[in-house]
């Protein structure tokens, strides 16, 4: 009877077998550390990418705070500028005022009646004078309450009666006569034009 030893081929497929394991595992591995590199540097790339933008977001953003600063210092300039106008103009406005006021309280004056002392302190105007009788200071009243530079109605501080000695020596009987009114504003130079027109009764 023939014996064959297979021991040898056993070991032989064994060994062969082993080796096909290992190769297996060494390509998977292979594989697998591929896979894992190119993920790896696709999350790199994309990491990258997005700190580019935040860079760049963040560049824009500082770039809009200084223009916003330039706005704003623009717009404090224009509000100086504007304040600055303002000024000029209301003193240009207060310098006419006095003018303005004599002349538009001249025209208001009735016959029969004179100015003695015209003051004025701030917005508040204080008059007085002599008239031939109540009804001329109550005229003239009327008179100045039409002019259009008042915040409120003038005030009749006082009328009383007194004697004046004339160039002849004779006396005659007076009214003597103290109003006070607060001013609103300037007249425009059409309601000085308009004022100046206006007959005095």
């Amino acid at each position: 009877m023939i014996r064959i030893n297979l021991l040898p081929h056993r070991e032989a497929t064994k060994k062969a077998r082993k080796d096909t394991f290992g190769v297996n595992a060494f390509l998977a591995a292979l594989v697998g550390g591929l896979m894992a590199g190119g993920v790896y540097l696709g999350f790199q790339t994309l990491i990258s990418q997005q700190e580019a933008a935040n860079e760049l977001v963040r560049q824009e953003n500082e770039k809009l705070k200084v223009q916003i600063k330039d706005i704003a210092s623009i717009e404090s300039e224009i509000n100086a500028l504007k304040a600055r106008q303002d000024a000029v103009e209301n003193l240009q406005s207060e310098r006419n005022l006095p003018v303005q006021l004599l002349n538009s309280i001249l025209v208001t004056v009735p016959s029969g009646a004179y100015l003695v002392d015209l003051k004025q302190n701030g917005n508040t105007v204080s008059l007085s004078g002599k008239a031939q009788s109540n009804q001329t200071v109550a005229d003239l009243l009327d008179n100045i309450a039409l002019l259009p530079l008042w915040e409120s109605k003038p005030q009749l501080v006082q009328s009383k009666a007194s004697n004046i000695t004339l160039s002849n020596g004779q006396d005659r009987r007076v009214f003597e006569y103290a109003l006070s009114f607060s001013l609103a504003k300037a007249a425009s130079a059409q309601e000085a034009d308009a004022i100046q027109a206006a007959p005095s009764r």
